[in-house]
């Protein structure tokens, strides 16, 4: 395990507060926080390790699971560890939650001295990076003492949750970037569906149009969308245009980036035509407290606003899958998933704990669902529990489709580049081709750093 090359890369990072949680990140790098209710798994407000409170159970294994989950979404899972504590004979979990601009820098700190949880969350864009410095534990062997089926998770899930044919992680969702609309004035737009919905038409001019006479209808200090204009959201809208033009980072091998091409540059003319049309004004410091506020009449955001939203009183929403711009369906994703992390210090007894806590979640994540979230597996997004969750089922197509970064290392390099890159973009300060330049030479350095 290439311990001493990680515990320098940790020095130089200087186990910093400012390295932060990223959602679709795997590897050395931390990167900026984003902006509450439009970073997936965190909420506004500063959160500190906390526990599960269920009571300690006599001759149970006790073991630690780490998070960085807060706000609603930390209850939520909060309530499901307690839920298996109270069921399981044999287990007792230990619920950790962090601060998520520290969560992933702890962890790293923690497997280097040989202190890591029994099990941790880690999104899976994150797994080839850490597998690749040998930091997990593989699953497969543990996995057939609890009967685990990896075919039914969603088959977006199946390859993720690999590294060279072996199982490395269990999913728990996808998650990933939708539409929210005010279902109130879309009605009194005009727009709003017998059922409910709102529905952009698909194609790149369509998608235009609609927006367009939104705008025109909207009284002066309004607008059609919000998002955040800066770190995340931008980055998150940015490939899912790209893909859906038919691009992507790099080449299959992984060593090769792809991002001064003609598929880039029309991603890129297409963010920049809405901020300039003024269909997704720029500057916008929260773009969910503008939508929650009816200062925008829709909103780009994640799944993991939902709840922020459904908590917002007099907030009439609905929430739909990213609109389609060309005939290839893409919308960027990423899963949480759990991992064991390596520590010697680690049982067979607490290994097998883990796994039976790992199986009982992946079984119940109709709970989990409640933070938006799309299920793991096939058969609990065709359950009644989810589809009787609202809004969920009208979305839930798209963990189909849904797009990943490729299983690379680089991710979180990658991630901080394309938050300062699209930054200075729709800020106006650099063109589409100089972005484009710019992500391909600092992509290709970070790609060269890791395939010497």
């Amino acid at each position: 395990m290439r311990r001493n090359g990680l515990w320098k890369k940790l020095t130089a990072l200087g186990l910093a507060a400012s390295m932060v949680l990223a959602m679709s990140a795997c590897g050395k790098k931390e990167t900026p926080a984003e902006t509450p209710a439009e970073t997936p798994a965190t909420t506004e407000g500063e959160s500190t390790s906390e526990g599960s409170e269920a009571p300690s159970g006599e001759g149970k294994t006790k073991i630690s699971f780490w998070s960085p989950f807060s706000g609603g979404d930390g209850d939520i899972m909060t309530a499901m560890v307690d839920e298996f504590n109270a069921q399981s004979d044999t287990t007792e979990v230990e619920f950790m939650i962090f601060k998520s601009e520290e969560y992933y820098t702890k962890l790293l700190a923690a497997i280097t001295s040989d202190s890591a949880p029994t099990l941790a969350i880690s999104h899976a864009t994150r797994i080839k990076e850490y597998v690749t410095d040998g930091l997990l534990e593989p699953l497969d062997e543990l996995a057939a003492t609890t009967n685990v089926d990896w075919t039914e998770f969603t088959e977006t899930l199946q390859q993720a949750s690999q590294v060279d044919g072996t199982h490395y992680c269990m999913p728990l969702d996808t998650h990933l970037l939708l539409m929210h609309f005010n279902v109130d004035e879309f009605d009194k737009l005009g727009l709003l569906e017998a059922d409910g919905t709102v529905q952009v038409p698909r194609g790149e001019e369509e998608f235009f149009k609609f927006f367009e006479g939104i705008r025109d209808q909207l009284e002066a200090g309004r607008m059609p969308l919000s998002g955040t204009s800066m770190n995340g959201l931008p980055m998150y809208l940015w490939y899912t245009l790209l893909t859906q033009y038919g691009g992507d980072v790099c080449d299959e091998s992984g060593t090769t980036a792809t991002l001064n091409t003609e598929e880039n540059k029309k991603a890129l003319s297409v963010i920049m035509r809405m901020v300039d049309e003024e269909i997704w004004p720029k500057n916008q410091k929260n773009g969910a407290e503008l939508f929650t506020g009816n200062i925008a009449v829709a909103t780009i955001n994640g799944d993991w606003a939902v709840p922020t939203f459904e908590g917002t009183d007099g907030l009439n929403f609905v929430s739909m899958p990213f609109p389609q711009l060309t005939d290839k369906d893409s919308v960027y994703a990423d899963s949480h998933t759990m991992v064991l992390p390596v520590n010697k210090n680690k049982t067979d007894a607490e290994r097998a704990s883990a796994m039976e806590f790992m199986t009982w979640m992946t079984d119940h994540t109709e709970m989990w669902a409640q933070a938006g979230h799309i299920p793991s597996k096939t058969a609990m997004i065709e359950s009644d529990a989810f589809k009787e969750l609202p809004y969920r089922s009208l979305y839930a197509e798209s963990a189909k489709y849904a797009k990943t970064f490729p299983q690379i290392c680089g991710v979180a390099g990658l991630t901080e580049m394309s938050y300062r890159e699209l930054a200075s973009m729709i800020a106006g300060e650099q063109d589409v081709e100089t972005t484009a330049n710019n992500m391909q030479e600092e992509f290709q350095k970070i790609l060269d750093s890791y395939n010497k």
